[in-house]
């Protein structure tokens, strides 16, 4: 095996023809996001796939937040670990790197980012739970919303 040699650790015992070798170039072909798991905030700003879809900057940060606000909600209901709502937003974060905001429902998204964080940091619940407690948050906040109009 060839292993490559660099004076930057990071690299240390990566294979050369290894499929995990990381990318020197960061940039996919037509300005999108490369294959990198790390990003600068001009990258993800300027190349995301929800501007191209017309939903500016602020909208943008706007749905960020407001699925993150869902997750941490959803997370108390169902008494999992902060470390487990943390892991659930960095899924959902990395999902609408490469997905737009104007074709995936945030909330659908943020539910299953939830329940997999759960499988991933050994503090699951069964979907059931997850899915009626979602319910519950996205109905409440419709219908208190809407009852004030």
């Amino acid at each position: 095996m060839d292993v490559m040699q660099t004076s930057d650790s990071s690299h240390h015992g990566i294979v050369e023809n290894s499929p995990y070798r990381i990318p020197y170039d960061r940039h996919a072909e037509g300005g999108q996001l490369g294959n990198s798991w790390y990003f600068s905030r001009k990258e993800i700003e300027e190349n995301s796939l929800s501007r191209r879809d017309g939903i500016d900057l602020k909208k943008e940060s706007y749905l960020r937040k407001s699925y993150c606000t869902f997750l941490q909600d959803l997370g108390m209901r169902l008494k999992v670990p902060q470390v487990t709502i943390a892991t659930a937003i960095v899924f959902c974060h990395r999902f609408f790197l490469r997905q737009s905001h104007a074709k995936n429902d945030r909330r659908t998204i943020a539910t299953v980012c939830m329940f997999l964080a759960g499988k991933v940091e050994e503090t699951p619940r069964p979907l059931k739970d997850v899915i009626l407690l979602s319910y519950e948050i996205i109905h409440k906040k419709r219908s208190c919303c809407s009852s004030a109009n």
